[in-house]
């Protein structure tokens, strides 16, 4: 799998892949435009649209808002991929994230990749779901 930066006219297929990854709009086609548009995150795309990554690095500290992977490309490796690219080019310093505390299979690849827990956040989500902040120190 080849990964590349999107760019803006990447925005439609980045939205198509994210509402079937996540099974709902939770990054909205207007948010992708303007994050791609002001050059703030940085979205990492397969070459096939099948995965992406988007994230966006102040100073020293990088926070990494949403991978995804499109259902029939599931368990081949491509967060894995995407990660390996993530960590390669982003600068050393603090990376966090969130992900819900039912997300077993991200919640893996997270620490696999050593990212540790740091805090919880109860009824986080819009379904009452909690939230796992983690971080790793790069």
């Amino acid at each position: 799998m080849n990964i590349r930066h999107a760019t803006i006219e990447d925005a439609e297929n980045i939205h198509r892949l994210a509402v079937a990854a996540f099974g709902q709009d939770q990054v909205p086609l207007a948010l992708i435009n303007q994050q791609l548009q002001a050059g703030r995150v940085v979205y990492l795309m397969a070459d096939d649209l099948s995965a992406f990554l988007s994230y966006r690095t102040v100073i020293d500290e990088t926070d990494m808002a949403f991978i995804a992977v499109s259902p029939d490309h599931q368990g081949q490796g491509a967060g894995q991929q995407l990660l390996s690219a993530f960590f390669a080019e982003v600068q050393p310093g603090k990376i966090f994230l969130e992900v819900a505390e039912n997300n077993h299979v991200a919640r893996h690849l997270y620490e696999k990749n050593g990212f540790q827990i740091y805090a919880r956040r109860e009824n986080y989500y819009h379904d009452g779901q909690t939230a796992i902040l983690m971080e790793k120190i790069l």
